[in-house]
């Protein structure tokens, strides 16, 4: 794992990116798999959101750094911003586990990351640590649904308690 306080903000920059493409085709695949209509319209949200926190920091580092664009890291730094990871036969309930798991350590990253940028530049990487945030924390509260409702992704809602 990287050491944020270490390494450059050009790497960690190219890390983040690449963890907001994952992200991004995590959340639409989920929206794509679930029949829950709410559920789904949540997943849509998610990827666009994190789609344009990736033209945000494509933008933040052309800032940083003129006349250069972005080097978006090849794989993820699954120790730093760990992805989501599914198959066919993993449950509701842990990859939503697992999606809240990568939103907190989105979280802790920018904050961290944050402290190495000076403002106003700053401002843009607190604001994405906060919107991390919530997107973990609507995560809890549909992880909380689904551990209650063993089939709340595939069905409208009116039917999940019916």
């Amino acid at each position: 794992m990287l050491d944020i306080s270490k390494a450059s903000v050009k790497e960690l920059l190219g890390l983040a990116a690449r963890a907001e493409i994952d992200a991004n085709k995590v959340y639409s695949n989920l929206a794509d798999m679930v029949s829950n209509p709410l559920l789904k319209e949540k997943f849509q949200m998610l990827a666009f959101e994190e789609k344009k926190h990736r033209e945000v920091l494509g933008k933040l580092y052309s800032v940083l750094y003129p006349g250069e664009e972005i080097q978006v890291a090849e794989k993820a730094d699954e120790a730093l911003l760990p992805s989501i990871h599914f198959t066919p036969s993993s449950s509701f309930v842990d990859i939503l586990y697992q999606a809240m798991e990568s939103e907190k350590s989105a979280t802790d990253f920018y904050s961290n990351l944050s402290i190495r940028i000076e403002e106003p530049r700053k401002k843009i990487l607190d604001y994405l640590s906060k919107v991390e945030h919530s997107h973990y924390v609507m995560l809890k509260s549909e992880y909380t649904l689904a551990q209650e409702f063993e089939d709340y992704a595939e069905k409208d809602i009116d039917k999940v308690v019916t």
